[in-house]
């Protein structure tokens, strides 16, 4: 799928892709708008490390993040959906988002990380370092390094 600001086919849609790394896991995302991009990166994180094709959901958990700059936002969401790992051993397998006036709302359909197979590292922690959330020509763009 090609990135919405990347010269020839640029997209209006949203979608997702790794980037090239030598040690970490970089992801980059798109979306028209700022919720629908944190989605895009939730499953551009979910989908680099577990395969979700025969995933079913088990649960599932809102996730409300107040009015803040989209870096700090998308911050708060990956942290929490790291978090979920860590503890309670599930992972998002349906995502819903949207925005209003309150902030940010994930409506995430959670699966037994045991349930899916692993397909790639486990991310461990968001790194600040290149963590960046633009908004362009063709919607929003942001791109995230995860310590694996």
């Amino acid at each position: 799928m090609a990135r919405p600001d990347g010269g020839k086919d640029p997209i209006s849609g949203r979608g997702h892709r790794s980037l090239p790394h030598t040690a970490d896991v970089r992801l980059e995302a798109w979306a028209p708008t700022v919720a629908e991009c944190v989605a895009e990166a939730v499953r551009a994180v979910i989908g680099g490390f577990a395969d979700l094709s025969r995933a079913e959901r088990h649960s599932t958990r809102t996730l409300h993040v107040g009015p803040a700059p989209p870096e700090e936002q998308l911050l708060t969401v990956l942290d929490e959906v790291i978090y979920q790992m860590d503890t309670a051993a599930r992972v998002p397998c349906e995502i819903e988002a949207h925005e209003d006036e309150a902030g940010l709302w994930l409506t995430l359909g959670m699966t037994d990380v045991a349930a899916v197979p692993q397909i790639g590292a486990v991310p461990k922690a968001v790194a600040l370092h290149g963590l960046r959330f633009d908004h362009g020509p063709h919607g929003w763009v942001c791109t995230v390094t995860l310590d694996v």
